[in-house]
């Protein structure tokens, strides 16, 4: 095996095993969006990644991923929330301002 396929092979490892962290986050992310909702008696709806970076939190190197929340809190209304996480690390949550269901 010569140089040239080492580092090919390498390469393709690396671009594999990131794919794969990503997936890993986005499994774990959305049971956590769902608790979220449940404990703030919201509708679940969806999540869809923003945008992907790769970079440092706190010292530690890392996929930085940020998706929108979509749920509904009074079962008509669509909202966009926002959650920031640093691998499988929650960073932050955010929602707008939304109707409150008075039932």
């Amino acid at each position: 095996m010569d140089l040239f396929s080492l580092v090919l092979l390498m390469t393709i490892t690396l671009v594999f095993y990131q794919f794969w962290r990503l997936r890993a986050v986005a499994e774990y992310i959305i049971p956590v969006a769902k608790q979220y909702c449940v404990k703030e008696n919201l509708q679940f709806i969806s999540i869809a990644r923003k945008s992907t970076r790769f970079k440092a939190y706190k010292g530690k190197l890392d996929w930085h991923l940020t998706y929108f929340l979509y749920f509904s809190s009074d079962g008509e209304s669509e909202y966009i929330g926002e959650i920031v996480c640093h691998g499988k690390h929650m960073v932050s949550i955010q929602l707008p301002a939304f109707r409150i269901n008075s039932d």
